[in-house]
């Protein structure tokens, strides 16, 4: 997967449902050791970040506070997607993995890195309402 690729999965599958979550597309950040595209909501942000090389990707939600991010260490607020997984995932309904598969369809990886990233993209559409709504509660 080059910068490309990783920017045209992520603008497939990871935007349309942040936008429609009320984040907006920061300015991606593409060199040959580190892609990065973050969203911004009003207290979150979402950054998901390859390593090509290493192979490793990171999505991580960041917490808002005064418009400063949470530290990355802080796991409570800036959970990585396995974290999100592990809290949410069991959560989720048959039916509703159903139809984010069925979301997805049209996206095609075309290796196995791209295949990493969309299947981080489904993962997150299914747990990311649910830790927001969650945030929102305890706020």
């Amino acid at each position: 997967m080059n910068g490309q690729d990783f920017l045209r999965i992520v603008n497939e599958a990871f935007a349309p449902f942040l936008v429609g979550l009320g984040f907006l597309a920061d300015a991606p950040s593409i060199s040959g050791r580190f892609y990065r595209a973050s969203f911004t909501g009003r207290l979150h942000s979402v950054s998901i970040s390859f390593e090509p090389g290493d192979e490793v990707l990171f999505v991580v939600v960041f917490t808002l506070d005064g418009g400063e991010l949470s530290d990355m260490d802080d796991r409570l607020k800036t959970p990585r997607l396995a974290d999100l997984n592990r809290r949410y995932m069991n959560a989720v309904s048959g039916d509703e993995k159903a139809a984010n598969e069925a979301t997805f369809r049209s996206i095609i990886a075309h290796d196995e890195e791209e295949r990493v990233l969309l299947k981080s993209a489904k993962e997150l559409r299914l747990v990311l309402p649910r830790y927001l709504a969650d945030q929102l509660h305890q706020t």
